[in-house]
């Protein structure tokens, strides 16, 4: 998949089919669109484009703080399996928000993107909030510039797939119900750091990950049933999020155990995706290392259990 950033020079030169939004997360509902948008590049032997937005646009047109999830890395890892050809950003601005649809549709997507077919979900708007009147959905005009799919987006049990109810559920901890609507563990892309190698001392040496930007969203401090993927190598293990309250002096972090002996390790600055698959337990001050190390234990039979189960 090629990233691109569009500017004036953007140019893509073979036939598109195109759909567009924030894709925060990518969840079933997004997958939906996606599938359809590469099974229509298929069939009209056209590049599939997605095109999303930096930052999210409700960031710039509400004047609010979004709660991400996904970083615009973590969205392109979680795209490229699709087999997308293009990713297109669009740096989005106050005054990016206020073009005409008709500029867009004819200077952008049009002659920028070569869009031959647009594929959106029931309820999708672009333009300014002034153009969104009913002939907004109504992609196709007298100039034929591209036709146009509308699809319902639908996710598991018949109900729509929501960034917003996910963002909800992870930040409960509810982490099952996120995973269930977004069709996938919840990715954290984080950079490995040095650790005090106090997990070592207690029998359970870990991988030590920087915590992600402040507008990513995460789930509570405490532990969870976590996959850690670098180089090719997915290590199924004990995911811990915090500040180890029983030592004190520590900053939040991610602390990964790998479940099975680690042949490799990821270099120390290697940036590794984390998949938060379910919560085990809230973090919990101990009284001291033997009370840690034996609820440990306990944690580690927990997440043995869960993927012999899976």
């Amino acid at each position: 998949m090629q990233l691109l950033t569009l500017d004036e020079s953007t140019r893509i030169d073979h036939p598109t089919v195109l759909t567009m939004g924030n894709f925060d997360g990518v969840h079933l509902g997004h997958r939906i669109l996606l599938e359809k948008l590469v099974s229509r590049a298929n069939q009209l032997r056209a590049r599939s484009v997605v095109v999303t937005f930096e930052p999210h646009t409700r960031q710039v047109i509400q004047n609010e703080p979004v709660a991400r999830l996904s970083t615009l890395e973590e969205k392109q890892a979680l795209l490229e399996s699709y087999g997308i050809d293009y990713l297109v950003v669009i740096p989005f601005t106050t005054a990016f928000s206020s073009l005409h649809r008709d500029h867009f549709r004819e200077n952008v997507l049009a002659k920028q993107l070569n869009v031959k077919e647009f594929i959106a979900g029931e309820g999708h708007r672009f333009g300014r909030k002034n153009d969104s009147d009913e002939k907004n959905l109504s992609f196709d005009d007298e100039k034929k510039h591209f036709s146009s799919i509308k699809i319902k987006l639908y996710g598991e049990n018949s109900g729509t797939a929501n960034s917003t109810e996910i963002r909800k559920y992870l930040s409960e901890g509810q982490i099952s119900d996120a995973v269930n609507m977004l069709g996938h563990p919840y990715l954290v892309l984080a950079n490995r750091v040095r650790g005090k190698q106090i997990g070592t001392e207690l029998g359970y040496p870990t991988l030590n990950f920087m915590t992600p930007p402040s507008q990513k969203s995460v789930p509570p401090s405490g532990v969870y049933v976590a996959e850690v993927e670098f180089n090719s190598t997915r290590l199924k293990g004990c995911l811990y999020y915090g500040d180890c309250p029983t030592f004190g002096d520590r900053e939040i972090h991610f602390e990964f155990f790998a479940l099975d002996v680690i042949e490799s390790e990821p270099e120390v600055g290697e940036m590794c995706r984390i998949w938060i698959h379910q919560f085990i337990r809230r973090e919990i001050a101990f009284a001291g290392k033997e009370e840690l190390t034996a609820q440990i234990e306990q944690d580690v039979k927990m997440i043995k259990n869960y993927f012999v189960k899976e």
